[in-house]
């Protein structure tokens, strides 16, 4: 029995959307209990389930998510902006010695896009697509691992606090995904959070984060 409850709480702890719609009162006991057994294959009866899923602690949760969304009505604004791609370099000493070329050919000035993200493997570059051709001719070809077009940013304007409070991410990319939305790149740095999808998905990603900071203005 211990085992199945480990089994059951496991499954919940790596769902937020169930633990979610578990402290709303949303989610029928019985109904979760038959998807754990099925997506789980776990070997136990309905009843022996659904005992597990009612001593599962909820309350733990429920502070942390409120916290997490009442940061997220601080968000001063959303903006887009569309036609951007993403570039993969890989990270050596070439590639090091290049990088400060970038800066004549984006321009600041006429509202250029730059975001650079450094890994211990690789260096991904973020630029308008009119730039592109531009930026791939400063590097060889066996310097480029991946070329990412028709991307788009949502730039989250955000409380400082929010970068250091607990579940806002897991909340936001929470929301995202279970509208069927990928993300294919995000980066914070304060007073801002930039979230990257495929342009064909902005409309949908923006309204999606447009919602769930006015509804929470209504808690």
């Amino acid at each position: 029995m211990t085992n199945i409850v480990k089994k059951v709480w496991k499954t919940i702890d790596n769902s937020p959307c169930i633990q979610r719609n578990m402290y709303r009162g949303l989610i029928n006991s019985r109904a979760l209990a038959k998807y754990i057994i099925k997506e789980k294959k776990i070997d136990a009866t309905i009843d022996a389930v659904i005992s597990a899923i009612r001593r599962y602690e909820l309350n733990q949760y429920e502070e942390l998510f409120t916290t997490a969304q009442n940061m997220i009505i601080q968000t001063v604004n959303l903006s887009t902006r569309s036609q951007l791609a993403g570039i993969s370099l890989i990270k050596d000493t070439d590639t090091q010695k290049i990088l400060p070329k970038l800066f004549n050919i984006i321009q600041y000035v006429r509202g250029d896009v730059l975001r650079i993200i450094q890994a211990n493997e690789s260096i991904k570059i973020l630029i308008d697509e009119k730039n592109m051709e531009n930026v791939l001719d400063l590097f060889s070809k066996d310097k480029i691992v991946t070329i990412d077009k028709e991307l788009a940013e949502i730039n989250m304007h955000i409380h400082p606090k929010m970068q250091i409070t607990l579940g806002v991410l897991a909340t936001i990319t929470n929301e995202l995904t279970i509208n069927g939305i990928n993300i294919v790149d995000a980066i914070t740095c304060s007073p801002e959070m930039l979230w990257f999808v495929k342009e064909e998905d902005l409309l949908k990603a923006y309204n999606v984060l447009y919602q769930l900071c006015k509804s929470n203005k209504t808690m």
